[in-house]
């Protein structure tokens, strides 16, 4: 075979591996997206819900995230990924945004899919009854 030559064999090799490239672009978005609104709730409250979402909307706006969710497997977590880019592209009130974004972002399949459990739920705990 000439230099510069792939063969077949090669080519679906290279075909398998990057979707599961995409595939891992998408979890580690989700996870640290999570993250994110995680690290917002009181009582932390790092930051103002107006700079999350702009955090967040650079997360999902990166060149790597497009590629991934154009051209990765038509996952779960992709459509979650995808769910997330439509609410963030929304030029609603950030507070609005941000609970949108925890329906989304706290669903216990989606937890499950990732391999955590939900902090959002448990950050949001009532204390017990006395």
């Amino acid at each position: 075979m000439a230099l510069g030559k792939v063969n077949r064999k090669e080519l679906t090799l290279i075909a398998d591996v990057l979707p599961m490239q995409y595939d891992l672009v998408i979890k580690r978005t989700l996870r640290e997206a999570q993250g994110m609104l995680w690290a917002n709730l009181p009582p932390a409250s790092n930051l103002p819900d107006a700079q999350a979402v702009k955090s967040l909307r650079a997360l999902v706006r990166t060149p790597q995230v497009h590629q991934a969710l154009k051209r990765g497997n038509d996952t779960a977590l992709c459509f979650v990924l995808r769910a997330v880019n439509r609410i963030l592209s929304d030029e609603g009130q950030p507070n609005t945004t941000i609970n949108r974004l925890s329906d989304v972002l706290d669903e216990p399949e989606l937890n499950r899919a990732l391999g955590q459990n939900s902090r959002m739920i448990l950050g949001q705990k009532k204390p017990p009854a006395r």
